[in-house]
């Protein structure tokens, strides 16, 4: 007979290595569904055969994810021939050049609508200097021919017939004028650069020309105004100012181009009398003939200056009414 207490400990200890052995199968199976789960999630399914070994096996997912992946980063490129580039290329040049001409085309025909609105004035201008200047070259004449009567007038050693008429002439000498061509339009397209706009090269040295012509007319009239500055002192000597205060009455009435020309003639009177010199000094009537001889002289030079320029004018006006067909 065994003791009691021998076989109930064997017996528990049965017990107890059974219980061991189920808890293990127990918690092997519950990690063999986790590592199951686990990887579906990537996947793949993962499993504990009979020898407790852990087998993968690919699942739907896992093909149709590798499937995904490879169409994300491998995706097929369609491969063009060397005529498909070269017609793009073509398409992208022809479009590009098109737009540029385009936009010349756009600004050519805004350059020459500015041109012909520039060309209409500066016609405007010159038919404006010509009357001007048909006024101009007759009264630098009759000044000329006015200063050989007071001349003639100061070369009688005595006393003259006719002092009321050398007195005028004397009192008109002292005047000058300046004629003033109409040259805004001409400066305003040097002074914007605009003078390119105009594409005939004539009409452009044809300008250049007019103020040139103008240029040389101006140093005549810095001479002219010296030599007139200079015969002031000897008219103060020779003639009484008293007759020449009541000579010069004013009036309100505005110079016209001809009066201007001419020496300003609309607030000077002829005196009346017979009024003479107050000296006959020989050497002070001969520097007083002297520069009016020398200014006499330069009026005849601005008549020439002046006959070049019309001659200018008239020649622009008829080239620009060729080239742009203007009346």
């Amino acid at each position: 007979m065994k003791p009691r207490g021998c076989s109930n400990s064997s017996t528990r200890n049965t017990i107890l290595t059974m219980s061991e052995g189920e808890k293990i199968r127990k918690t092997r199976k519950s990690a063999s569904k986790k590592v199951n789960r686990r990887s579906d999630v990537g996947g793949q399914k993962k499993t504990i055969n009979s020898n407790n070994e852990i087998e993968t096996r690919p699942t739907a997912n896992s093909k149709l994810l590798t499937e995904t992946m490879e169409v994300h980063h491998h995706p097929e490129i369609e491969k063009k021939g060397l005529k498909e580039y070269l017609l793009e290329g073509l398409m992208i040049f022809l479009a590009v050049t098109m737009g540029f001409f385009a936009e010349s085309y756009r600004e050519r025909g805004s350059e020459r609508t500015k041109e012909r609105e520039y060309i209409i004035n500066i016609k405007k201008d010159l038919a404006t200097d010509t009357l001007n200047l048909n006024i101009w070259i007759p009264s630098l004449y009759r000044r000329v021919l006015s200063f050989d009567t007071l001349i003639s007038c100061l070369e009688i050693p005595g006393p003259v017939k006719n002092g009321a008429r050398m007195y005028y002439l004397a009192r008109l000498s002292t005047r000058n004028g300046i004629f003033e061509p109409s040259d805004n339009t001409i400066l305003e397209l040097k002074s914007s650069g605009n003078l390119r706009l105009i594409q005939n090269i004539e009409i452009v040295n044809g300008m250049m020309d007019f103020e040139r012509s103008l240029g040389q007319y101006t140093n005549l009239l810095d001479i002219e105004g010296k030599e007139n500055v200079l015969s002031y002192p000897l008219l103060g000597q020779l003639f009484d100012a008293k007759v020449f205060d009541k000579m010069v009455i004013v009036k309100n009435k505005e110079l016209t181009e001809k009066e201007y020309a001419a020496g300003s003639t609309n607030n000077t009177l002829v005196p009346p009398g017979n009024p003479q010199l107050l000296s006959y000094d020989k050497e002070k009537i001969n520097l007083l003939i002297y520069y009016l001889h020398q200014r006499k002289s330069s009026f005849l030079g601005e008549i020439r200056r002046l006959s070049a320029q019309k001659a200018l004018v008239e020649k622009l006006i008829k080239m620009i009414n060729q080239e742009y067909k203007l009346q």
